[in-house]
């Protein structure tokens, strides 16, 4: 993959207008749905929500049934055609349930399968929209110190094969496509941080597995963001939607325990975590060390670049 191209650039994709369209939302009532479908409401979008349940239409979206799983069932299709972008955040949470065989079966085909419905979908329409963009993992570089930008390879673990998997089938369409490869999305309500803030509420936080692993981190407000620039710039394939400041864990302890102005200092032992949660441990006892290289390029501004201004604003008192 090149730092710019990539296998679906061979023909020349049709650029997405400036002005306000239709943007369809797969998982758009999941974590990161919740607030980008606002933000794309409020930008004057129409915004449609693909779903797998029932809901009522609201003043910021409307909502079609879909089951990637069944295609060519539901008029959900037709949502696509001519459509500003397609944005799909489908896909279970890796940080929820043990990761059994079934549940890795579960957290791979939630992913895979609304991808290539998705791709299947739009590019057999006649006005086939301007754009997908699809939720990825800097879990696609697997574990490391080394900095890892868009080029890199993957890695070789679970949740490298993971992130391998969910973007294949963006490979198999001349539509331009973004592989949002987000870093750790915090926010103070949703997400990993109300369970990674927990032992230091309860005076017990610290360092997790010695410190030294990296956190490639972006605040939820800086994901929206970066979405809405993605949906209009010329950039295509793997993008890093992660803090310009990755940090090690040690560091992240220091900053959570000040933001919350409780004391950081009780360890917390690999072993045990590997012990309690197996394979699943590597979420906290690994890391990795992503840069937003294209994000930075394009010149997005990051609101939250530093992991002490992201923890204040969520959760500083």
């Amino acid at each position: 993959m090149t730092e710019d191209s990539g296998a679906n650039t061979a023909a020349t994709p049709r650029p997405a207008p400036d002005e306000p369209g239709r943007v369809v939302v797969a998982g758009g009532s999941g974590f990161i749905g919740r607030h980008l479908v606002p933000a794309l409401s409020a930008l004057g979008h129409e915004v449609v929500i693909l779903s797998r349940s029932e809901h009522r239409d609201t003043d910021q979206a409307r909502y079609l049934r879909w089951n990637p799983a069944e295609p060519g069932t539901g008029d959900w299709q037709q949502s696509l055609a001519g459509a500003h972008a397609v944005i799909n955040l489908c896909g279970a949470s890796i940080g929820e349930g043990r990761w059994t065989e079934r549940r890795k079966r579960t957290l791979i085909e939630s992913r895979t399968v609304p991808s290539r419905a998705l791709v299947t979908a739009c590019s057999g329409l006649e006005r086939p929209p301007a754009a997908i963009l699809q939720a990825s993992g800097v879990n696609y570089y697997g574990t490391g110190d080394e900095e890892r930008a868009e080029q890199d390879p993957p890695g070789h673990d679970f949740l490298a094969r993971l992130a391998t998997d969910w973007e294949a089938p963006l490979s198999d369409t001349e539509i331009r496509t973004v592989s949002m490869r987000f870093g750790a999305v915090l926010d103070a309500d949703e997400g990993a941080l109300p369970q990674m803030l927990l032992p230091f509420r309860m005076f017990v936080g610290g360092p997790v597995a010695g410190g030294h692993q990296w956190l490639s981190w972006v605040h939820i407000q800086d994901v929206v963001n970066a979405i809405v620039l993605l949906m209009d710039s010329p950039l295509v394939d793997a993008v890093n939607v992660t803090a310009p400041n990755p940090v090690r864990n040690r560091d992240f302890a220091r900053a959570a325990g000040h933001a919350l102005n409780r004391p950081a200092l009780v360890p917390l032992p690999g072993f045990a975590l590997r012990a309690a949660l197996g394979e699943q441990a590597t979420l906290v006892c690994d890391g990795v060390r992503a840069l937003p290289a294209k994000l930075l390029r394009a010149g997005f501004e990051f609101r939250f670049p530093d992991i002490e201004s992201a923890l204040t604003d969520l959760v500083g008192r």
